[in-house]
């Protein structure tokens, strides 16, 4: 926390230093978990003496010094939305996980933010303004509809991603995709997968990122006709020019990967300064000998909406634990309260970060959302994890693999498995090895907000890193995936074959012909 409140101390006094740059941020995705992975970045450029024009859903509660809020409307924020009676069964395939139907989900909230954002008066002031940028930051993850107006903008892009990168993601920044330990998004696998776990995320990985390319691209090249007329570049070429990927991982949580070098791991800089925690909490805290359990499901899960069936569960698991208080973010409902256990206290909201910093808060109960799980590893707390869907299954697998946590299913929510999974991770040696574990999380050799303000300002003095970008970007997939150098080693040796074969032949037929004469001449004799 020190080294991180120096960092932004020594931003602020080098600013004089540095040349301030015109910088766009894009982000018409209005999920706030997003934006709280990316907000920090834009401060600490601001901070540096940067200009930030922020075009998103997330204005800035106080005004900051040279940060610029343009406000997008028109879309719900997706904020306790997601009803968790639709994850009472899962889709299986032959008795596997089947998440390609999270694709379409996806899909459709890309294409309707982008029709909102491409369509708001602010893109057309935007175009308009006589201010150029020297860079452009933008989420990559849904939809890609925001890289059309950097297009019409000319400046170097930076894309941001707030979770392990999507399927389409690999091709336009040239890194490689290796199916046997590179899991896909959406899958609960690591980088240890059997033969029929490769097979599922070899299926998934390609299966998705073929509807993307024939489904989502398409749609996005036509809301961006509509919008600004024929003329543009298909979106699958425009975003190959993005020249760097900041990303939301890095190895010591999720496991090592092959990125290219345009593909930089900042995991975990939203882990700000310590702060103090509210009094009512802190009351809480006093009245807990024996420490808190903290749960929470994120900002996008309703918690009202658990069923009755699992939520009676949950409050049987608590009142099994009475040595333990928890705190819970619970959206508001009078009738909860009925059935509350007595160790049991929900808010509309909790510090989360500062909570679970605490000495006393014990363990986190989470759906494995990734703001969440780097802070529990930050922090120091294993974690109980039901993942619920999109990356969460991914996120769990590499805590479970990594030893900072246990995963009760979503159809294994009842008392007998959240308490079992809670005395596991209580257990002060499975909590001494997490602590172990987290230093390993925070050795760096620079801290990730401070390499991802590096690479920012690289992209910007470089006028895009263009000796960074690979090729790989521009070849088609038959010579990306080297069938032609497969097929072409096939026709070798089949000629080889044919030709070894014919020699075969050919000193077969000599061979008998010589017999046969031989033979012939014995007769005549």
């Amino acid at each position: 926390m020190l080294s991180l409140a120096l960092f932004l101390l020594t931003l602020t006094l080098g600013s004089q230093s540095n040349e301030a740059a015109q910088i766009l941020g894009l982000f018409q995705h209005p999920g706030k978990s997003h934006f709280d992975f990316f907000r920090p970045m834009f401060l600490a450029l601001a901070e540096r003496g940067h200009n930030i024009s922020m075009y998103s859903y997330f204005p800035l509660e106080k005004p900051v010094a040279n940060y610029t809020d343009f406000v997008f409307e028109g879309m719900p924020l997706l904020t306790d939305i997601v009803d968790l009676k639709n994850f009472e069964s899962e889709w299986m395939l032959l008795g596997l996980p089947f998440k390609v139907p999270t694709f379409f989900m996806l899909n459709d909230w890309g294409l309707r933010s982008c029709r909102v954002a491409l369509n708001s008066p602010l893109i057309t002031q935007l175009l308009e303004s006589p201010i150029r940028y020297d860079v452009i930051i933008l989420e990559n993850f849904s939809n890609d509809c925001m890289a059309a107006v950097a297009h019409l903008l000319k400046a170097p892009v930076i894309a941001l991603s707030s979770c392990a990168i999507m399927p389409w993601h690999y091709k336009r920044m040239g890194s490689p995709f290796i199916n046997p330990v590179m899991p896909m998004n959406f899958l609960p696998y690591t980088d240890e997968m059997s033969l029929i776990d490769r097979l599922n995320n070899f299926f998934h990985f390609h299966t998705v990122n073929t509807l993307y390319n024939l489904i989502t691209q398409p749609a996005t090249d036509a809301l961006i006709s509509q919008r600004f007329g024929p003329g543009l570049p298909p979106i699958n070429d425009i975003v190959k020019n993005t020249s760097l990927m900041l990303i939301n991982q890095y190895y010591a949580l999720t496991g090592p990967r092959p990125y290219a070098p345009t593909v930089v791991e900042v995991g975990g800089l939203q882990v700000g300064p310590l702060k103090p925690l509210p009094q009512h909490l802190l009351d809480i805290l006093d009245r807990s000998p024996n420490g808190i359990i903290y749960i929470s499901w994120g900002s996008m899960v309703n918690t009202n909406t658990l069923p009755s069936a699992k939520k009676k569960e949950l409050f049987q698991s608590i009142s099994q634990l009475k040595e333990y208080n928890f705190l819970m973010r619970w959206k508001s409902e009078k009738s909860m309260h009925k059935d509350k256990p007595s160790n049991l206290y929900t808010f509309d909201w909790l510090p989360q970060r500062d909570l679970l910093c605490h000495p006393k808060v014990k363990a986190f109960v989470s759906h494995g959302g990734l703001l969440g799980t780097t802070e529990a590893v930050h922090c120091g707390v294993p974690m109980l994890l039901t993942p619920f869907y999109g990356d969460q299954f991914l996120n769990s697998g590499a805590i479970k693999q990594r030893g900072f946590g246990v995963i009760v299913d979503f159809s294994n929510f009842d008392a007998d498995h959240l308490v079992r999974g809670l005395r596991t991770i209580l257990d002060h040696k499975f909590a001494d090895n997490v602590r172990r574990s987290t230093e390993a999380f925070r050795r760096r050799p620079i801290p990730p907000l401070e390499l991802a303000i590096w690479w920012i300002e690289h992209v910007i003095k470089s006028g895009g890193a263009p000796l960074m970008q690979s090729e790989a970007r521009h070849i088609n997939w038959i010579v990306y995936n080297s069938i032609d150098v497969y097929l072409f080693c096939l026709a070798i040796v089949w000629l080889l074959s044919v030709a070894f074969w014919k020699l075969i032949k050919g000193i077969g037929s000599t061979f008998k012909r010589g017999k046969i004469s031989r033979n012939t001449k014995t007769k005549k004799q």
